[in-house]
C-alpha cells in the first residue's frame, strides 16, 4: 500500500500530464505521460532513456507493442520502452503476470525486426521508423534494455535477463513509487547488483584490506585480471558503472585510443600504463578460510559500482570481444565498502567526484552546484514575468538539480498554497538546465551536437560556458535564455502540427539553427520575454524553414543513410547551410516539391503553398 506522500505525488503527476496535453494539443495522454516520465528520468541521470524517440505502436493481433526507442553508441545497447498509463483517482497494483505480458510484447517487436515483416508498413509510420532504426544498428547491438514505465504501483518483480542469440536482453520496471523515490526521495531504487564471483565466475578476488579502524568505510586494494573484469562487464553491463560516470561515457562516445593500443600491442605493460579502476560497494562476502594476513578473499560483492575507470573497463571488454589475448592484462583496483548507510549517497558522490577530478567528467556531471547554474536559479526566482498593469507574480522556474520543482511544490504548507504556487509557476514554465542548454545550443548553430542527445550536448555546453561562449548570468542573459526556450517550444508546436512524420526533434534543432544563423534580426529577446510568445512573422518563418529542413533530410549525401544518425554529423549542418544559401537565398524563382503524409508541398521564394 502506497503512503500518502506517494499518493499525493501520483495526483500531482496526473495533473501534470493533463496540463501538458492541454498546452501541447493535439497530443495523446500516453505521449504526454511518457514525455514527462522520461524528463524526470533524464534529469536523474538515467542515460538509457535520455534520448528516446517516443512512439505509439501496437499490433494486438501479433502481440507487439512499442512506446519508445534509443541506442547508445558507447555501450552498444538498444533501449525499448513499453508503457502503461491510466487516468484513475488511485493507482492500481500491477502483478507479475502483467509485467511479463508487457515485456514480452516489446521483446516480440525486437525479434520481429530481424525479419521483413515490417516492410509492408507505411514508411512514415511509427512502427516502420522504429524498425528502420533497429535495423540500422543491428550489427552493433550487444544489449537490449526493455523498460516498463507506469504510473501504477507494481509488485517487487523484474523479469530475469535472457538472450536472443548473442544479444543480452535485460528488463527494468519504473512505477510511480520508484519515480517518487527518484524525484523526491533523494535516490532511485536501483536494481540490486550482486556479483557472485565464486558461484557465477568460479573464482574469488584476493585484495589487501587497508589497516585501520574506520567507521565510515573499509578499503581494499589489489589486482583484478582483465579477463575476469571483461566477463563481469559482459554479464552485468551498464549496471556495473556508476550512473554519473555512465552519463559521461555515453556523452563522450569513443573509447580511449591509448588504452586500445596498449591492450593490442603491449598487454603485459597494461598495468604499468593504466591507472586502474576505483569502485564502491555496499557490502562484501569474505571466505575466512582463504584469508591470509592482510589479504581478504572476496567471494561476493553487493552494490558494486565503478566510479572511475569506465573507459578502461569498456576497452578491456572490447578487446575481449575481439578475442585479443588478455592473459597478461591485469588491472589495479580499489574497492571502498561504505559502512555508514545514512551518509552513503554523499560519500559515493564525493568519491566519484574526486576520483574523476583529473578528467572532464567533473565539469559536466557534477555541476548542479556550479556558479553558472546557481546564478541562473537565483535569477529565475527573482525575475518576474512582466505584466501590463499591477505587480507581476508569475515566474519561470530554472531547475538546476533534478526534482527541484516538485520538492518546492511539496514544501508548500497547504493545498491552497500549492495551488497558488502552480498558478505563479506552472510546470510548463519549469525549465531544466539540460533543456535550456539544448535550446541555446541549437540557436547557437550546433544542431548536430544537440542531435547527439541531451547528455552529449550538455558536455559541449558546459565547455562553452567555461570558455565564455555563453555570457555570464545576468538579468539580460537570463531573459534571453528564456526567450530562446519560448522560441524552441513554439517551433516544436509548429512542426508538430505540420505532421511531417519522423525526426521531429532533429527538425526542431536544425530549424532553430537556421533562425539563429540567418534570421537573428527577427529574434527580439526582450519582446518575446515581455509577451511570452513569438511574433506572427517569426512563426511564418519557422514554418517555411521547417519545410526546407524536411526536404534536406529527404536528400542525404548517401542515399539510404539513417537520417537520425546523419543529423549527428557536422557535414549535415554544413550541407544544409550550403543548400540554403545556394538554393533559397540567391535564387529568385527557386521552387521544389516535397511529399509529407501523402500531401505535396511546393516551396517558392514567397513561402510554401499546398
Amino acid at each position: 500500500m502506497l503512503n500518502e506522500k506517494i499518493l499525493e505525488f501520483y495526483r500531482e503527476f496526473q495533473d501534470e500530464v493533463l496540463n501538458y496535453v492541454k498546452e501541447n494539443s493535439p497530443i495523446s495522454t500516453n505521449i504526454a505521460f511518457k514525455t514527462l516520465f522520461l524528463s524526470y528520468l533524464t534529469e536523474a541521470g538515467e542515460t538509457l532513456v535520455s534520448d528516446c524517440a517516443l512512439v505509439d505502436f501496437k499490433k494486438d493481433g501479433e502481440n507487439m507493442k512499442l512506446d519508445g526507442y534509443a541506442f547508445s553508441e558507447y555501450f552498444h545497447s538498444l533501449t525499448l520502452l513499453v508503457s502503461k498509463y491510466q487516468a484513475k483517482p488511485q493507482p492500481e497494483k500491477i502483478k507479475k503476470t502483467e509485467i511479463d505480458k508487457l515485456s514480452r510484447k516489446v521483446l516480440k517487436f525486437y525479434k520481429t525486426c530481424g525479419t521483413d515483416a515490417f516492410e509492408a508498413l507505411e514508411e512514415s509510420s511509427d512502427g516502420y521508423q522504429a524498425y528502420e532504426f533497429v535495423k540500422a544498428h543491428k550489427n552493433e547491438i550487444e544489449t537490449v534494455n526493455i523498460i516498463l514505465l507506469t504510473n501504477d504501483e507494481t509488485v517487487q518483480y523484474t523479469p530475469n535477463d535472457t538472450h536472443n542469440g548473442k544479444v543480452t536482453i535485460r528488463f527494468d520496471v519504473w512505477d510511480i513509487e520508484r519515480l517518487y523515490q527518484t524525484v523526491l526521495g533523494g535516490a532511485a531504487i536501483e536494481r540490486q547488483l550482486v556479483v557472485k564471483l565464486k558461484k557465477k565466475y568460479g573464482t574469488s578476488l584476493p585484495l589487501i584490506k587497508v589497516k585501520g579502524d574506520n567507521a565510515i568505510y573499509d578499503c581494499y586494494i589489489g589486482v583484478i585480471s582483465g579477463r575476469l573484469l571483461a566477463q563481469i562487464y559482459e554479464a552485468e553491463g551498464q549496471d556495473l558503472i556508476q550512473k554519473n560516470v555512465r552519463s559521461f561515457l555515453q556523452a563522450t562516445g569513443n573509447v580511449n585510443k591509448g588504452i586500445k593500443a596498449s591492450l593490442a600491442n603491449e598487454p603485459e605493460m597494461f598495468m604499468a600504463y593504466n591507472n586502474g579502476i576505483s569502485t564502491i560497494a555496499e557490502s562484501v562476502a569474505v571466505d575466512e578460510s582463504q584469508c591470509n594476513g592482510d589479504i581478504s578473499t572476496i567471494t561476493e560483492i553487493t552494490g558494486w559500482q565503478i566510479v572511475n575507470g569506465g573507459q578502461t573497463t569498456a576497452s578491456i571488454y572490447n578487446a575481449y570481444r575481439a578475442k585479443l589475448p588478455l592473459d597478461q592484462v591485469n588491472v589495479q583496483i580499489k574497492l571502498s565498502v561504505i559502512k555508514q548507510k545514512d551518509r552513503a549517497e554523499d560519500i559515493i558522490h564525493n568519491i566519484s567526484k574526486y576520483a574523476n577530478s583529473q578528467n572532464k567528467i567533473n565539469m559536466s556531471d557534477f555541476n548542479a552546484n556550479d556558479a553558472y547554474h546557481v546564478k541562473m536559479e537565483r535569477l529565475s526566482r527573482a525575475t518576474p514575468i512582466p505584466v501590463a498593469k499591477g505587480k507581476s507574480t508569475d515566474y519561470w522556474f530554472y531547475e538546476r538539480a533534478r526534482g527541484q520543482y516538485l520538492v518546492e511544490l511539496n514544501r508548500q504548507p497547504s493545498a491552497t498554497a500549492k495551488k497558488e504556487f502552480k498558478n505563479r509557476c506552472p510546470k510548463s514554465r519549469c525549465i531544466s538546465k539540460t533543456v535550456a542548454a539544448k535550446c541555446m545550443m541549437a540557436y547557437q548553430g550546433h544542431p548536430d551536437i544537440v542531435s547527439k542527445g541531451l547528455e552529449t550536448n550538455f558536455i559541449y555546453f558546459s565547455d562553452m560556458v567555461s570558455d565564455g561562449t555563453f555570457p555570464e548570468p545576468s538579468e539580460q542573459s537570463y531573459t534571453e535564455m528564456i526567450a530562446k526556450v519560448i522560441l524552441f517550444n513554439s517551433c516544436d508546436k509548429i512542426i508538430k502540427n505540420l505532421k511531417f512524420g519522423g525526426f521531429k526533434a532533429q527538425q526542431d534543432y536544425y530549424t532553430i539553427a537556421l533562425i539563429g544563423k540567418y534570421y537573428s534580426d527577427l529574434f527580439h529577446p526582450q519582446e518575446i520575454w515581455n509577451s511570452q510568445m513569438i511574433s506572427a512573422e517569426m512563426a511564418k518563418t519557422i514554418e517555411e524553414l521547417a519545410f526546407f529542413v524536411w526536404n534536406h533530410f529527404q536528400n542525404p549525401t548517401v542515399p539510404g543513410v539513417n537520417v537520425g544518425q546523419w543529423c549527428k554529423k557536422e557535414e549535415c549542418w554544413e550541407l544544409l547551410q550550403a543548400r540554403y544559401e545556394n538554393e533559397y537565398m540567391q535564387t529568385v524563382s527557386f521552387k521544389f516539391s516535397c511529399r509529407v503524409m501523402g500531401k505535396v508541398f511546393r516551396l517558392e521564394t514567397t513561402g510554401y503553398t499546398k
